[in-house]
């Protein structure tokens, strides 16, 4: 769907062709909702929420990619991680809604590009598929 994107997502690690392709959509709607920024605030806002939740998304697709090939003992070093990112997610939230004061809707907004990608990614790879069920 983007060559150019999943070429250099495949150089950056990401080896699982269908995570790459949901990864190379996030990385096209945030730059989407980057190109929105000269509307406004409100649209300032929604990208600061598209940026968010696509870092957040990118870095559970290399954890998902992980977890395939999952090793004894590396379960710790993925919840450490992942707790560390969700720390690091809320330090964000807390500094951009309470001292920012930013727009709430458009935050969110702005982090359910990453459900919008999902429904996306399913609807493509859907398209033409058919199967019988028993």
């Amino acid at each position: 769907m983007f060559p150019v994107i999943e070429r250099v997502l495949y150089r950056l690690g990401y080896f699982v062709p269908e995570v790459r392709r949901m990864v190379a959509l996030q990385v096209v709607i945030v730059f989407l909702s980057l190109g929105l920024i000269p509307l406004g605030v409100w649209a300032r806002d929604l990208s600061i929420g598209a940026v968010l939740g696509g870092l957040n998304f990118f870095a559970l697709a290399r954890v998902i990619q992980e977890l395939v090939f999952l090793r004894r003992g590396a379960i710790v070093a993925l919840l450490l991680g992942f707790y560390i990112r969700l720390f690091l997610t809320a330090a964000a939230l807390y500094v951009l809604i309470v001292m920012w004061q930013i727009s709430v809707v458009m935050l969110v907004l702005g982090l359910s590009t990453v459900v919008l990608n999902i429904l996306l990614w399913g609807m493509f790879h859907c398209v033409g598929r058919t199967s019988k069920e028993a």
